[in-house]
């Protein structure tokens, strides 16, 4: 695999803290666990792509405050280049705090977007899509996205996007992603059918070769030309799941480099997802590749 992917999305940072049970409001209650990481959904594909030995590179903006540090910190240290991440000193970064109950109880989400301007196209080096294997893009920069994905179309460089909520130009962005990989809200706001089939084949006639609707603790299910895959969850010991889709996505993307049918890249999606959430956050537990292979039963 030659060349460096190029993400551009949201870098935020997310607050995880775990306790027996949800207090009463005016109570307190001591957390078991605490996790301070980076996220952001093309972020947290792209340092999945480097757990798993992928050159690449996040362009983003941030502020000089403390979540702004550790979020691109947080990339840095897994050998993402994040020297093209632009710093807009005196705002707020995006940040989540996420209250995780032990047991089914999904969790609480307490976020804000920050008032970190938009990136702006003029602010994105596109030089930087020459020989990329891959352009990432979220949703979450649609100005500055919707240009990289259109100079990333003319090189001949494929376009993956990542869905999580629908956004601003969110039409222009998916008409110019060859692959859209987004949760079961997402597809349900783009292409409001009743079942999810409809929903794949109406999100590929807006452009995209690939559609994957990711669904949880149910698996996955996917559709590239005519042909429809679902794929189970993969059984292991979870603590918490929140944004597992933003490391499907990462496998997803590595498949998809390695030049694997569908069915073999949502297997690998798959696994590597479900081996994130083995602990608060989904950095916190990325696996590496040989641990993905073993889960799908492929030789290392």
């Amino acid at each position: 695999m030659t060349g460096t992917v190029v993400a551009l999305g949201q870098a935020s940072v997310d607050s995880f803290g775990l306790v027996a049970r949800y207090t009463e409001p005016g109570n307190m209650r001591e957390l078991r666990q605490f996790s301070l990481q980076g996220a952001g959904s093309a972020a947290t594909a792209t340092a999945t792509l480097a757990v798993l030995g992928v050159r690449a590179a996040f362009i983003g903006k941030v502020s000089d405050d403390g979540f702004g540090r550790q979020a691109v910190r947080s990339l840095e240290t897994l050998g993402v280049d994040v020297t093209h991440t632009v710093v807009a000193p005196g705002y707020v970064t995006p940040f989540a705090y996420i209250a995780v109950e032990e047991g089914p109880e999904p969790p609480a989400i307490y976020y804000t977007r920050g008032d970190v301007p938009p990136l702006e196209p003029e602010e994105v080096d596109l030089g930087l899509l020459e020989g990329a294997p891959l352009l990432l893009v979220d949703g979450h920069q649609p100005r500055a996205q919707i240009a990289a994905a259109e100079r990333a179309r003319r090189a001949g460089v494929p376009v993956l996007l990542i869905g999580g909520t629908a956004k601003e130009r969110l039409g222009d962005l998916i008409a110019v992603a060859d692959t859209v990989v987004c949760g079961e809200r997402f597809a349900t706001e783009v292409a409001p059918r009743g079942e999810l089939e409809d929903s794949l084949g109406e999100i590929r006639a807006m452009g995209p070769k690939t559609v994957v609707i990711t669904l949880g603790d149910i698996g996955a299910i996917g559709l590239e030309v005519n042909e429809v895959v679902r794929r189970e969850p993969f059984a292991t010991r979870m603590v918490e799941s929140t944004r597992a889709r933003d490391v499907f996505a990462g496998a997803f993307a590595y498949g998809a480099m390695e030049g694997w049918s569908l069915d073999r890249r949502m297997q690998f999606a798959t696994v590597a997802a479900a081996l994130s959430c083995r602990a608060l956050g989904r950095r916190a537990a990325l696996p590496e590749l040989n641990e993905i292979l073993l889960g799908c039963g492929w030789r290392p």
